[in-house]
C-alpha cells in the first residue's frame, strides 16, 4: 500500500508557531501568539498549535495549564473567563489569542495541527467543549487536523460526523524500550489508536525506534514526530518519520525536499 497523508506530511510544523527562540535578534515573538504563526506563514512553515476551554466555554490558544510561566496574570487558564486571560499580556506586550483570531490571521495558507490540551474541565463538559470547537472550525476552509494527548476527547470527538472532515490523531510519548508497566498502558494506547482509527501519531522523537511504530505504520497511520531541535535529531530521523515539529532551528533543505516527494 502506497502511503498517502497529504498536508501532513508536505511541510514541516513550526512548534507552536515560529516565535523568537528561532530569531538571531532581539524580538519578542511568544509562543503561540499571531506574530508567530505570521512568521510560520511567511517561512511557508504548517504550524502546531495549542488549544484551552476556558471557564466560560470559549477556546484560546496557549499552552501552559498555568498562566502565570509565560504571561502577565496567574491561575488556571480552566478556571479563567475569557476576559480575565484577556487582561494578560505575552512578552511583546499582546494578547492570548483566540481560535478565531489565529484561524482568521492564518486563514488556510499553511496547514495547522491543533493540540488539544485536555483538562478536567474539557472532561467535565465534552458535549460543550465539541459544540465550540465546531462552532469554530466550521466555516475554517485550510488543511487542519486535530489531536491530543487524550483518547478520551479524541473518541468523543470522532464520533460527531462533523470532525469527520479533519484528520484525527494522538500525542504519544512511547518510550524507546518499555518497562512491563509501561508496556500495559501502551498497549492500551496502541489499541486505541488501531480500534479508532486515527489517521496519524505524533510521538515524541526519542522513542521514535519503539517497535510499535512500525506495526502504525504498516497500518498506514502517519508517523509525525515532536520536538526536534537541531539538524542532527532531524538526520537521525530520516526515513523513521513522515514529517517533524521543529523549533530553535531551521530544517534542513534535504528534510523539505524528502517531504515533497512523499
Amino acid at each position: 500500500m502506497k502511503r498517502k497523508h497529504g498536508f501532513l506530511t508536505k511541510k514541516p510544523f513550526a512548534h507552536r508557531g515560529y516565535h523568537s527562540r528561532f530569531l538571531s535578534d532581539d524580538r519578542k515573538i511568544p509562543e503561540n501568539s499571531l506574530e508567530a504563526f505570521r512568521q510560520a506563514i511567511e517561512k511557508n512553515y504548517s504550524i502546531e498549535m495549542d488549544i484551552h476551554f476556558t471557564k466560560d466555554f470559549k477556546i484560546i490558544v496557549f499552552h501552559d495549564f498555568f498562566l502565570g510561566k509565560l504571561t502577565t496574570k496567574k491561575g488556571y487558564v480552566c478556571g479563567k473567563t475569557l476576559d480575565y486571560i484577556k487582561e494578560a499580556t505575552l512578552s511583546n506586550n499582546q494578547a492570548i489569542p483566540t481560535i478565531e483570531e489565529a484561524f482568521d490571521l492564518i486563514n488556510g495558507r499553511v496547514p495547522v495541527l491543533v493540540e488539544i490540551k485536555y483538562s478536567n474541565h474539557i472532561k467535565k463538559n465534552l458535549e460543550m467543549f465539541s459544540n465550540v470547537l465546531a462552532e469554530n472550525l466550521k466555516s475554517y476552509k485550510g488543511p487542519l487536523a486535530l489531536m491530543s494527548f487524550s483518547i478520551d476527547v479524541i473518541r468523543f470527538i470522532k464520533q460527531k460526523k462533523f470532525f469527520g472532515r479533519f484528520p484525527l490523531g494522538l500525542t504519544t510519548s512511547f518510550p524507546k524500550t518499555e518497562s512491563i508497566g509501561n508496556k500495559i498502558k501502551n498497549n492500551k494506547i496502541e489499541n486505541e489508536i488501531v480500534s479508532n482509527k486515527l489517521q496519524f501519531i505524533s510521538q515524541d522523537w526519542r522513542g521514535i525506534e519503539n517497535s510499535r511504530i512500525n506495526r502504525l505504520k504498516k497500518l498506514d497511520v502517519a508517523i509525525l514526530s515532536w520536538t526536534i531541535t537541531s539538524k542532527e535529531i532531524e538526520h537521525h530521523l530520516e526515513g523513521l518519520v513522515d514529517n517533524i515539529t521543529f523549533e530553535n532551528y531551521e530544517p534542513d533543505l534535504a528534510m523539505q525536499r524528502f517531504l515533497k516527494r512523499k
